[in-house]
């Protein structure tokens, strides 16, 4: 009894001491994060809850550091403030200048890039930066967008009324009401809303910036740098976290809520600012030469101020293909110093020659002379110096003297590798989705073959001692052996990825292999008719033109699986004349077109909806018979072919879909 008193006066002094004796759990580091209304980066929604690119991805790095967040919304003028008075820890979707880090910390590695454009309200006459001098124009209070439209228009000497307004929606609402004449907002916000306030976009679009996560000088330093390590190791990996929630918040809403594309507008507005430029550096030379040198210096190094600071790649190259100049921002995206890449030929530095000739690219100072729609805007592959691969989407003009003689080209690009690699995505999802609609019609011709073959070997047993039926039997059995084969590569051509490439192909012929894969998958209440008039040839990616009909055929066949009825499908060829983009029907240049047709008289589609058929994930289709992807990815192939595809219908009546694509001329197939 005495040791077992002993041993229990030593274990409950041991515990008195233990490392365990009043332990607490450590509290979970809490975070104030400010938001503000700037969907998809970061927003509140209709019930309250905070959303966007921004909160998920500090919700992520939350959930892995165990730390508390708290999102504080509000508009960004109080968010700033709230930041400055340490009433938040973390402020989102925030660009970083000179100003604003001599009181700010921000983080490394940018989550966003955005840049300013000004929308107008419909009907409005205003065509350039200059027609707003004297007009009222609203922006948004402390927003970087508003800031370098003020600095942009001051450098150009235009004076506006600035009317400051709390966020980017009182912009719209206040031009909406006719309080101002025009407003400021980032380009992806005013695209994604403007239609709502019956506004337009102007071409007037400036100063490209990245935002961050920011925090007050000298505190957060260890969050700030955490988040950087997540951004950049998510950066690594195309499959990441990062990656993947850039493209659920950004790439669908790109795709549904323009029409034309936003690096089509940044090139467009690029080339026109810098043409309006250059025109007026020659036109003040010509006049004030001898008069005014001092001036055209200062003219010249505000023109070269404004090339070397443009978030675009500028190319200037003789007609050999010379590189002549190449701004720092395209010397920093090839890997190139002037010294190395100055005087050489673009095919061997950042063009392969491979591509060069794929491309017909050679000869393209004559070319673009000659046919100067084809080559204004392209895309190509280009490489870098250490070898890997980029998309590039190019926009060129040959510039010649005063007696007609061609001097250089001027080529504008930009970086579109990342919405390649979505498309070719997408591409993906969706052409496998179709291959799902092939595989009763597969089926069927698979069990017909195999009938005839198993028929045929049966007969060829019986027949063993007669060898001129078994010979017929098995010429049947090889017969359809063969039909078995090309069905498979007929599959396998349609389902399988490629890049795009484009060549000379005959439209006729894709139809009507599409066609041999689609008619035994068609009801019996559904009948199908051609009428292929054209045997011209179309320089595109065959695959992706198995996709447009294939999609489009199987459309008509959903709008007729009740009431059956009658798919027809037509190809003609088109001639168009006259001053380009002068018919709202064609908006395409004049030349030589085919046109494809695919008409049913199914259920059709009501005029509410018919305006939507091509925004992604739009489907009137029940849950699980449709993603919603397949009509906005024929309207991406086909701009993609510079084509044009618009479509009529009537309720119960049917349906046409009309795709334009450019006929392949002579000097194309050569």
């Amino acid at each position: 009894m005495k040791y077992t008193v002993r041993i229990l006066i030593f274990l409950t002094a041991l515990l008195s001491i233990s490392p365990l004796h009043g332990y607490k759990k450590r509290a979970p580091i809490k975070i104030r994060v400010g938001i503000f209304q700037l969907a998809p980066l970061n927003f509140t929604d209709e019930k309250g809850v905070d959303r966007g690119l921004y909160p998920d991805l500090i919700r992520k790095i939350a959930d892995e550091k165990q730390w508390e967040v708290i999102f504080v919304p509000g508009t960004w003028a109080e968010g700033l403030k709230r930041l400055h008075r340490e009433e938040i820890d973390i402020l989102t979707a925030i660009a970083s200048t000179p100003e604003r880090k001599k009181t700010l910390d921000f983080n490394n590695e940018s989550v966003f890039d955005l840049w300013g454009q000004v929308f107008l309200p419909l009907g409005n006459p205003l065509h350039s930066i200059m027609d707003l001098k004297g007009r009222r124009v609203a922006v948004m209070e402390e927003d970087i967008s508003g800031k370098n439209f003020i600095k942009t228009a001051k450098k150009l000497g235009i004076t506006c009324e600035i009317v400051p307004l709390p966020t980017h929606t009182h912009i719209f609402h206040a031009i909406q009401e006719g309080r101002v004449a025009a407003g400021v907002v980032p380009q992806y916000f005013g695209m994604r809303h403007a239609q709502n306030f019956n506004l337009v976009a102007s071409s007037i679009q400036f100063c490209p910036f990245s935002v961050y996560f920011a925090a007050k000088k000298g505190r957060q330093a260890d969050i700030l740098k955490t988040i950087d390590t997540y951004l950049y190791q998510w950066k690594q990996d195309k499959d990441s976290y990062y990656h993947n929630r850039l493209s659920y918040w950004i790439a669908p809403e790109e795709y549904k809520e323009e029409s034309i594309p936003p690096w089509l507008w940044i090139t467009v507005a690029a080339i026109a600012a810098i043409l309006v430029l250059l025109a007026y550096i020659n036109r003040t030379l010509n006049i004030t030469v001898k008069k005014r040198t001092q001036e055209l210096h200062s003219r010249e190094k505000q023109y070269r101020d404004l090339v070397e600071s443009a978030n675009s790649i500028i190319l200037r190259m003789d007609q050999y293909g010379h590189i002549l100049f190449l701004n720092q921002f395209g010397l920093n995206l090839f890997g190139y110093t002037k010294e190395e890449i100055y005087g050489r030929n673009v095919i061997g530095t950042i063009l392969s020659p491979d591509e060069a000739r794929a491309q017909k690219l050679c000869m393209a100072h004559k070319k673009i002379l000659e046919l100067p729609e084809k080559y204004e805007l392209f895309e190509n592959k280009n490489i870098c110096k250490d070898g890997h691969t980029i998309y590039i989407q190019w926009s060129n003009k040959a510039t010649i003297d005063d007696r007609g003689q061609f001097q250089e080209i001027l080529s504008i690009g930009t970086d579109i590798t990342q919405r390649k690699q979505l498309e070719a995505s997408l591409y993906q999802a969706q052409k496998m989705e179709a291959m799902g609609t092939l595989a009763g019609g597969i089926a069927h011709d698979f069990n017909n073959i195999l009938s005839v073959i198993f028929g045929y070997t049966e007969l060829a047993r019986l027949s063993i001692d007669d060898p001129k039926k078994v010979e017929e039997a098995l010429e049947q059995i090889t017969q359809g052996g063969k039909r078995a084969k090309n069905l498979v590569s007929q599959i396998l051509t349609f389902s399988t990825q490629s890049n795009s490439e484009k060549h000379p192909v005959q439209l006729s012929l894709i139809i009507e292999e599409t066609i041999t894969l689609l008619a035994p998958s068609l009801p019996p209440a559904i009948t199908l008719t051609q009428d292929l008039a054209s045997q011209k040839m179309i320089q595109a990616d065959p695959t992706q033109i198995h996709q447009i009909i294939m999609n489009l055929c199987t459309n008509a066949c959903h709008a007729m699986e009740t009431t059956g009825g009658t798919l027809h499908i037509s190809l003609k060829d088109i001639s168009l004349r006259g001053t380009p983009f002068d018919s709202k029907a064609l908006p395409l240049p004049p030349g030589e077109y085919i046109q494809l047709e695919v008409q049913d008289n199914g259920t059709g589609i009501t005029p509410g909806v018919i305006q939507k058929i091509f925004d992604p994930y739009f489907t009137t289709k029940g849950a699980g018979k449709g993603t919603g992807l397949g009509l906005s990815i024929v309207h991406g192939i086909v701009q993609a072919h510079r084509g044009h595809i618009q479509a009529w219908s009537l309720p119960e009546t049917g349906t046409t879909f009309q795709v334009t694509l450019h006929a392949s001329q002579e000097h194309d197939l050569a």
